[in-house]
């Protein structure tokens, strides 16, 4: 199944380039005939990523952007689908924050960002996107959401509330548009290996590294699935918790719990930074 919309080159957007999934999800679709739009945060990654997809015969195109700006998001997203309708997006930029080791709640600060990051900005994007490409009746919406998404988890109550939040905008305004021309896909990955899950410090079953996740996506999207949801064990486990007596539930939750380490942007980061040097 091919995912042309037309006989241009097809125009790939991915938000969070310079994140793990993100720069593997660029990976995977880069070669002859496709553009991609890499949009992040980091420079110095960015440009390495954007070397390896041009060996690999990609056009490519660096976006520098905080997305959580979002009236300066949608002018940027407007001139790029002007200049070349954008076929294929992937919302994948995202962070994390949670409890820090030791047992203290996520800083509020933190738990803003996540939110504002994962769950507004991706909102503000999916909004602008879908609304463009149902005034040319096609394109592809892929929304990266989570397995925390699923069930509320104590070891990162934003970053659970962030992903199951975008999951269900995206099913919303799916259902609202059916048979209207874009395509909406929600991806629920579960542990991948990237930066960002190695700041979890707690168990990470059936974790698999961010090529694998990407070529799954890939795959499936490409196969027809709209709602990709991996690995499908620990899906299941999870949606059992769903059918037990919420003590009970939470009991086998808390065997899989963690904490997080916070990240450069976190007003923790400082203090478990000196914490680490004592």
């Amino acid at each position: 199944m091919t995912m042309h919309t037309h006989n241009s080159p097809r125009h790939i957007l991915i938000t969070g380039a310079s994140g793990g999934l993100g720069r593997a999800l660029a990976q995977a679709y880069a070669g002859p005939g496709t553009r991609l739009t890499l949009w992040g945060r980091n420079a110095e990654r960015l440009a390495e990523l954007e070397r390896e997809c041009r060996a690999k015969s990609a056009s490519t195109r660096i976006i520098l952007q905080d997305v959580r700006a979002l009236p300066e998001c949608r002018d940027l997203l407007a001139r790029l689908d002007e200049e070349r309708p954008v076929d294929l997006a992937f919302l994948s930029a995202g962070v994390s924050s949670g409890a820090l080791p030791g047992g203290s709640l996520e800083p509020v600060e933190d738990a803003c960002r996540t939110l504002e990051v994962n769950a507004l900005a991706a909102i503000n994007m999916l909004a602008f996107l879908l609304e463009r490409m149902r005034e040319r009746a096609s394109g592809h919406l892929v929304c990266i959401s989570s397995l925390a998404a699923l069930y509320p988890l104590a070891g990162s109550p934003a970053y659970c509330a962030s992903k199951a939040a975008l999951a269900s905008f995206a099913r919303a305004v799916r259902s609202a548009g059916a048979g209207q021309g874009p395509r909406i896909s929600i991806v629920y990955p579960g542990y991948v290996d990237t930066p960002m899950s190695r700041r979890l410090d707690g168990p990470q079953p059936l974790r698999i590294s961010a090529e694998a996740a990407a070529a799954l996506i890939r795959d499936r999207l490409e196969a027809g699935s709209d709602n990709i949801v991996f690995p499908r064990l620990l899906a299941l486990g999870i949606r059992c918790l769903h059918l037990l007596p919420q003590p009970l539930a939470d009991f086998f939750a808390d065997r899989f719990g963690f904490t997080i380490r916070p990240d450069a942007e976190s007003p923790a980061a400082d203090k478990t930074s000196a914490a680490g040097e004592k």
